[in-house]
């Protein structure tokens, strides 16, 4: 097993507009990779991770030749800042986000849409992880 990250804070709180997915992601990613506590409320808390902005979408990716839909680009946007109890900002407000391609038929609209729920799980998996090395980069940081 890896030793946790270390980074000069105690407890961390995220505050903001998360989606439930996102939220509970990066509470276990923070909790498995950093050597540090999850806040329920900012009070609590010496570094606030404040989500901006959480908002998946999907747009029409490619057609066929008689206009019917074959693929949609996935993508969800997150923006966030941190900032210290003494509201000194660590991270500026920061905007990252993931896209994924999914092929789409007439005849499995059902499971495009389970697909694309999951897509949209992974992709927030994937963001939340983005946002927890953003955070284990202020240790090294601070060691510096």
């Amino acid at each position: 097993m890896r030793q946790k990250a270390f980074i000069p804070y105690q407890a961390i709180a995220i505050t903001g507009s998360p989606s439930r997915e996102l939220l509970g992601q990066l509470q276990v990613d923070i909790l498995t990779y950093i050597d540090v506590k999850v806040a329920v409320h900012p009070v609590d808390a010496d570094l606030i991770v404040e989500v901006l902005q959480d908002s998946p979408n999907s747009q029409i990716a490619s057609s066929t030749g008689t206009g019917q839909i074959s693929g949609y680009d996935l993508n969800d946007v997150v923006v966030f800042r941190a900032f210290d109890k003494a509201g000194h900002e660590l991270i500026p407000q920061t905007q990252i986000y993931g896209v994924r391609n999914m092929n789409f038929s007439s005849h499995t609209v059902l499971s495009a849409d389970i697909q694309e729920q999951q897509m949209i799980g992974d992709i927030r998996k994937e963001l939340a992880m983005q946002v927890t090395m953003y955070l284990i980069a202020l240790g090294r940081h601070s060691a510096k």
